[in-house]
């Protein structure tokens, strides 16, 4: 007769407690390791979610920008940004798809929480091409969380380039991360 046919085998095996302790303490290793892990991925995408989406909104809104090219210039064969209707149409499809108010502060159903802060609009042109741009950009201007982080992007023709400053929040810290974020939309007669 087997152990499983035997009355009380079972219970016999239950009852004996070699090693109980080690294989429960395990257990709560494993399970302390998995919240750990649940916790950190969690909070990673809280971050990159936003970020990413965010992205897109910046890449719309830097392109917008660059359509807005000196009529006149053009007809003459230049391309020249015009600034006023470019820097106008910017703002608009940013506010538009980051549902943000007139001073981009975010609105009802907004993804941000923070208003963002936009470091950089600028017309880029070089002689050669591929051309690398670098910027510095200050977050926290002033204050004691002051930072520096330099920006670098590949233009391959006159182009239009924005950085934008978003803050995300960080799970169980209480505060936010500033997180910037850079686009390059071609300025092409069209």
């Amino acid at each position: 007769m087997s152990s499983r046919e035997e009355p009380g085998g079972l219970r016999r095996t239950l009852a004996q407690e070699d090693g109980g302790v080690h294989i429960l303490l395990l257990g709560f290793f494993g399970i302390a390791f998995a919240v750990l892990l649940w916790v950190t991925v969690f909070n990673w995408l809280m971050q990159t979610g936003p970020l990413a989406k965010t992205k897109s909104v910046l890449n719309h809104a830097a392109h917008a920008a660059s359509l807005s090219i000196n009529e006149g210039e053009a007809a003459h064969g230049r391309l020249v940004w015009d600034e006023t209707a470019g820097t106008d149409s910017f703002y608009r499809f940013l506010r538009l798809n980051l549902k943000l108010d007139e001073e981009l502060r975010p609105e009802a159903g907004s993804m941000l929480q923070e208003a963002p802060v936009v470091h950089l609009l600028e017309f880029v042109t070089s002689p050669t091409y591929p051309y690398v741009l670098r910027r510095s950009v200050t977050i926290h201007e002033g204050g004691a969380d002051r930072t520096t982080r330099n920006v670098e992007v590949t233009v391959y023709g006159p182009s239009v380039v924005a950085v934008l400053e978003i803050h995300r929040p960080l799970l169980g810290r209480g505060r936010s991360e500033p997180s910037l974020i850079s686009s390059v939309a071609s300025v092409r007669m069209r």
